[in-house]
């Protein structure tokens, strides 16, 4: 196993693309931006312990390694495009789907009311 920091080596590189090309797997961490102590929402501070862990940053996959012709070493259930994140602490490292939350106020999406959705009498072709 080896680890890069992409701020001194970007993947644009020739050294990076030759040592991702010898690599069976290749895997990204991209924290996210550090909120200081006070600016963290209550519980998720220090010894916080919890389902309720605020992701640290995005996991993203490059390559994994494969193991058959059949295509077995796959991503468990999640596709390439997925966005996943990660959360450490002392004793593990959990990765999860990653979903924004909803914008105050948002109108569109699944979350619609029966009633401000369009019915099909509305709706022309």
């Amino acid at each position: 196993m080896a680890s890069l920091p992409l701020d001194l080596y970007p993947r644009s590189t020739g050294l990076v693309r030759w040592v991702e090309l010898l690599s069976d797997g290749v895997m990204e961490l991209t924290p996210f931006p550090h909120l200081s102590q006070d600016e963290q929402p209550h519980g998720h501070g220090h010894g916080s312990s919890g389902q309720g862990e605020q992701p640290q940053g995005l996991f993203q996959i490059h390559a994994l390694p494969i193991f058959h012709e059949r295509g077995g070493g796959g991503i468990g259930g999640h596709k390439s495009g997925d966005d996943l994140a990660f959360t450490v602490s002392r004793k593990k490292f959990v990765i999860k789907p990653f979903n924004l939350p909803p914008i105050e106020g948002d109108t569109e999406g699944p979350g619609l009311s029966e009633d401000k959705k369009p019915k099909t009498a509305d709706m022309e072709f």
